[in-house]
């Protein structure tokens, strides 16, 4: 596997290294964009389109990134703002895709995925744009997948935020479960290989439904359970929910200890202290990004 470092702005950073031989960053850090890298996020942005959020200090976190899926996104309309916050924070072109709103047949809630990319640097690839084919109704939010190029790197971003709680029409673990089932049926039909799964799925990394998951689908996690959601009186940061999932032996372009969460509240308001806290989770989320680099230089391999 080819290797690289990028320098990191950072909070803090601890390198570990999983017993599958990825060096991964644990904690919290800000990634540094170069000339031979792509930073690819996820970034779970509660109700998008229905609550009130500021998207000038939305667009100071998602700037960061070259490619930022959305989750739990509710209008269509906001992302295309939001897209218009960071062309004006960056000076930049953003373009974004819109996933189908899915809700489950005896559900009323419903949102969608979405994901923007600063245009200079990132294109739509050729392959899939569209989300799962749910036949068995697994999903209360059909995951969605954008396939995208920069340089001679070329992807699928997997997008996936899983129900919360369990109910008539379905349930978290099966969720988790039929990933690895559908990206299995996804590579007997496309020639991509370097799938990048990423999201909300209410589980830690090292919780047994996700560790059957990613054996099944012969995927590592790149991230470091780094805690990425509020606890309820604002201390600090509390579960970890949001993770990066790749295939370490066809994904060989991401970069050792580039995977991280982004502390949002450090990064737009200076420190954690609870006021500071409260106004993260009310302007920004409820949760934390998660973001992964990956070398852009290695000729492409699929």
């Amino acid at each position: 596997m080819k290797t690289k470092t990028a320098l990191l702005a950072t909070f803090y950073i601890i390198v570990i290294t999983s017993a599958a031989g990825i060096a991964r960053a644990e904690g919290y850090a800000v990634p540094q964009r170069t000339d031979d890298n792509v930073v690819v996020a996820s970034y779970n942005i509660k109700w998008l389109g229905q609550t009130t959020h500021d998207l000038d200090k939305l667009a100071k976190v998602i700037e960061k990134f070259d490619v930022c899926g959305i989750l739990e996104v509710k209008k269509e309309s906001e992302v295309a703002k939001l897209a218009d916050a960071l062309k004006q924070k960056t000076n930049k072109e953003w373009g974004y895709v819109y996933g189908i709103r899915t809700h489950r047949p005896g559900g009323n809630y419903h949102e969608a995925y979405a994901a923007v990319w600063r245009q200079d640097r990132v294109q739509l690839g050729n392959g899939i744009i569209s989300n799962f084919w749910d036949l068995e109704e697994s999903y209360r939010n059909d995951p969605f997948v954008v396939s995208f190029k920069r340089k001679n790197f070329d992807f699928s971003l997997v997008l996936i935020h899983t129900r919360w709680s369990n109910d008539a029409d379905g349930n978290r673990e099966t969720e988790v479960k039929m990933l690895a089932e559908h990206l299995n049926w996804m590579r007997s039909f496309v020639d991509e290989r370097d799938f990048i799964l990423a999201g909300d799925f209410n589980y830690s990394g090292t919780h047994n439904t996700m560790e059957s998951m990613a054996e099944e689908a012969d995927l590592i996690q790149i991230d470091a359970n780094a805690k990425s959601t509020f606890k309820s009186n604002y201390s600090d940061y509390s579960s970890s929910y949001d993770h990066i999932y790749i295939s370490e032996f066809d994904t060989t372009e991401f970069i050792q200890s580039q995977c991280a969460v982004l502390d949002a509240t450090e990064l737009v308001y200076g420190n954690k202290s609870v006021n500071n806290m409260k106004k993260s989770k009310r302007e920004l989320s409820d949760h934390l990004p998660v973001w992964a680099a990956f070398d852009v230089t290695q000729n492409d391999d699929d």
